[in-house]
């Protein structure tokens, strides 16, 4: 069930426009859907009174529709905060940790993206372990009251349904005795709607199997350039 948001809660959506977005991306190709052979009519490959068989249908194809499969819900967590600023770029606190950047596209469920969708992402403080090497003293927090809200930020997709990112990779924290995988937290509106509220993952995190909310289908691919930055796709598609 689609929630609506409060105006004052959202007052964000009633000021974006594409020039908040203002960022110069790639070319980003929704998720399309493959071609679909057709049925044959009864007649095709009946036999004429010469004898010659009639081809002349045997190789119509009809181009089905693009789909794009709508991006699972996950849980919203206990760290979501009211007001939070309208930025991109959450990379403003010179911590140590990786460099990330993700891009990518808000779509409908036919593939045409949405304009104006506005994105809002959360996630933990950032680490310069691997996750190989962390103990529990590693463990991560959130910003849960500071006026700064570190690493909270929304934006809008531009009139193309592309939008980036720009942070530092969140480290890890413990859920009871057991490590969460590296995630970040979103939620997507339209016209002031609450369309999506899910989680990102990263691929060949070792916490992904254990964890009752990550799954693969969510888990972004990174990819390393030089000085060790690193940046992945991930397109979200509205029901």
């Amino acid at each position: 069930m689609r929630k609506k948001v409060a105006t004052t809660r959202r007052r964000f959506v009633a000021l974006s426009g594409t020039g908040l977005v203002g960022m110069l991306l790639g070319c980003i190709k929704p998720k399309g859907g493959s071609d679909s052979q057709a049925g044959q009519g009864a007649g095709v490959g009946a036999t004429d009174t010469s004898g010659a068989t009639d081809t002349s249908g045997a190789d119509d194809t009809s181009e089905a529709d693009p789909t794009c499969e709508e991006t699972a819900a996950d849980v919203e967590g206990p760290y979501w905060r009211e007001g939070i600023p309208v930025r991109s770029d959450f990379d403003l606190y010179s911590d140590a940790g990786h460099s990330l950047t993700l891009t990518g596209l808000v779509t409908d469920a036919e593939c045409n993206p949405i304009a104006n969708a506005v994105i809002e992402m959360w996630h933990a403080d950032p680490i310069t372990k691997d996750a190989s090497d962390i103990v529990a003293s590693d463990t991560v927090g959130y910003d849960t009251s500071s006026s700064e809200m570190r690493y909270y930020g929304q934006f809008a997709t531009n009139t193309d349904g592309q939008y980036s990112f720009h942070s530092k990779k969140p480290g890890w924290y413990l859920n009871g005795g057991t490590f969460r995988p590296s995630h970040i937290h979103v939620k997507v509106y339209v016209g002031g709607v609450e369309r999506l509220t899910t989680q990102l993952y990263f691929a060949g995190d070792p916490f992904i199997a254990d964890d009752p909310w990550a799954t693969a289908e969510r888990s972004v691919a990174l990819t390393e350039s030089g000085g060790g930055a690193l940046s992945g796709s991930f397109d979200f598609t509205l029901a």
